[in-house]
């Protein structure tokens, strides 16, 4: 069915069907131009993610990708969030190794996106019965400005969750709304909504309120009927989706919390607190998470979207000849639930970055859908030229960002994933070239090394995470991760030599690692020029925002 043609509608073909009409040629333009720029929009969404700088909180997530399953989350590595995301990568990495460690974890957040998008159109095609809604929907998305930074755009867990929330509580609502639900529809549903929480805990909030509204809707269903037809179904998907987190939690579960829980609500914040100066416009306080969230639900497509509710909300009660109440009355408290929760936990967090309020965006997009359900048809068709005008709001917003990624396109040897495997090899060859020792590489950039199969140390396969919160933990925190402080590096580099140390990132967290160099007789050597482009020593492919990296190159080992 054409995304132009009202579900349900009739159509013709074959010989007998006649010429194509005016109307039918229009609409038919209508389709192409509309699938055009569909394209173009994913064409600059692609380009973009793909072109955006590295961040460093993908040395947290992207490495477990290279390591695992030889190493163990949470026993072998310091790993702080659930680990549905770090498999996800891990798999992408195994099925798309062309694109390297950083350029697989990209294209699997790609992917998210499509789900997320594609997510957005249904809701405005089938919940929202509207071929407008299904362009508009997708396109507030698209452009929405925290999800085309690095909320959205680095390889991270912070927009995963998003499509499996928007289709685990749109196809809860889809299925509650037929007189008879369908059991596939709502074991998918749980099946969803698991997998979101999976791959952030804060994503949780997204299942109490269909937990709940299993037992009420829909409401003419008898009770029995209910719990066998929509209970069951969306608990049994839950349970399947939230396997991996069950066999986590059961296997070491101390482990396990330490890790997820107590990382964020210790030594985390205390780190912040330490070290505010460090981030200026850090959200520590409620007051100023509040005027953070407030930046990110208020300001660009997302304004956009919670004006279109607030019209929809306006609207409803004017023109209405209907004597009975619309349908979907249950299913908006269910969603206006699930955003109040979430918004909520969005707030909790302290220290606040943007990326934590980005969650309420998947409810507001199926609210959006099924407000626009109710309105009857003439305020539905006098409301449609406000859609027209938010759709081109929504173009303005995002064309600069989107743009940029189209020109992106042109330029492939310059994603952050190329330079990533060409920044491993400069590394592999620079060692190669000096003949380096045997042994890993001591860095809080471990992308680098591990795009180049070279070896890391274990208490920093993700960055330095672990590391910089070390004078902040307590020792029942401290037993169950797998890491090293500054304290602790003497043991460990004695026990198990580096061949060299990549350096020139957090130059203040370096610091020892630096007089261990030093004091070793470690010298600098080049690393990150192209001498097959006859380029002199210079940042390279080892430089990112962060800083440049210094390789030293360690003495041969001491035989004892």
């Amino acid at each position: 069915m054409s995304l132009l043609e009202a579900p349900g509608a009739s159509r013709t073909a074959g010989p007998a069907a006649g010429p194509v009409s005016g109307g039918q040629a229009r609409t038919r333009l209508r389709g192409v131009l509309a699938g055009l720029a569909a394209a173009l929009l994913l064409a600059g969404l692609f380009g973009r993610l793909m072109a955006y700088g590295l961040r460093r909180d993908e040395t947290l997530y992207v490495p477990p990708a290279a390591l695992l399953p030889e190493l163990q989350l949470y026993r072998d590595m310091f790993y702080n969030h659930v680990p549905d995301s770090a498999w996800l990568f891990w798999g992408f990495h195994q099925l798309s190794g062309g694109f390297g460690l950083l350029g697989a974890a990209r294209l699997a957040v790609f992917c998210a996106w499509l789900l997320l998008l594609a997510g957005a159109a249904w809701a405005g095609w089938r919940l929202g019965r509207s071929r407008a809604l299904a362009l508009l929907l997708p396109l507030m998305l698209i452009t929405c400005t925290p999800l085309l930074t690095q909320a959205g755009m680095s390889a991270t867990n912070n927009l995963l969750p998003l499509p499996f929330a928007l289709w685990g509580l749109g196809l809860f609502v889809q299925e509650t709304l037929k007189p008879e639900p369908g059991r596939a529809g709502l074991l998918l549903s749980g099946l969803c909504l698991s997998l979101a929480a999976g791959m952030k805990a804060s994503a949780v909030v997204f299942i109490p309120p269909a937990a709940v509204g299993a037992f009420f809707l829909p409401a003419a269903l008898p009770l029995r009927r209910r719990l066998r037809q929509v209970v069951l179904p969306l608990y049994g998907g839950g349970i399947l989706g939230a396997l991996p987190l069950f066999w986590y939690l059961l296997r070491d579960p101390a482990s396990f919390l330490a890790h997820v829980a107590g990382f964020h609500t210790g030594p985390h914040k205390a780190y912040w607190l330490d070290h505010a100066a460090a981030e200026p416009g850090l959200a520590l306080g409620l007051g100023a998470r509040l005027q953070l969230a407030q930046e990110t639900w208020l300001s660009g497509s997302a304004l956009v979207l919670a004006l279109l509710l607030a019209c929809c909300l306006w609207a409803a009660p004017r023109g209405s000849t209907r004597r009975t109440p619309p349908q979907g009355g249950g299913q908006i408290l269910v969603l206006g639930a699930a955003l109040v929760l979430a918004a909520a936990m969005s707030l909790l967090p302290a220290p606040g970055f943007v990326q934590y309020y980005i969650p309420p965006l998947a409810v507001l997009v199926l609210l959006a859908a099924l407000l626009w359900r109710r309105l009857e048809a003439p305020v539905q068709a006098g409301l449609l030229p406000l859609l027209g005008g938010a759709a081109l709001v929504c173009l303005a917003l995002g064309a600069p960002r989107l743009g940029g990624g189209l020109a992106a396109l042109a330029r492939p040897g310059e994603f952050a994933g190329a330079k990533a495997v060409r920044g491993g090899a400069a590394l592999r060859q620079a060692l190669a070239r000096a003949g380096a020792p045997e042994g890993p590489i001591a860095t809080f950039m471990p992308v680098y090394p591990l795009e180049a199969g070279l070896p890391v140390y274990a208490e920093f396969a993700t960055g330095q995470f672990a590391y910089r919160i070390s004078p902040y933990l307590k020792e029942e925190l401290r037993r169950h991760y797998r890491m090293a402080g500054p304290e602790d590096l003497e043991a460990l580099f004695a026990a198990d030599p580096p061949a060299a140390l990549l350096l020139g990132y957090a130059p203040e967290l370096e610091k020892p690692l630096l007089a261990y160099a030093l004091a070793r007789g470690c010298r600098r050597i080049p690393a990150g020029e192209r001498p097959e482009e006859g380029q002199k020593e210079g940042p390279g492919d080892l430089a990112n925002r962060y800083g440049t990296g210094q390789l030293f190159l360690c003495p041969p080992h001491k035989q004892p």
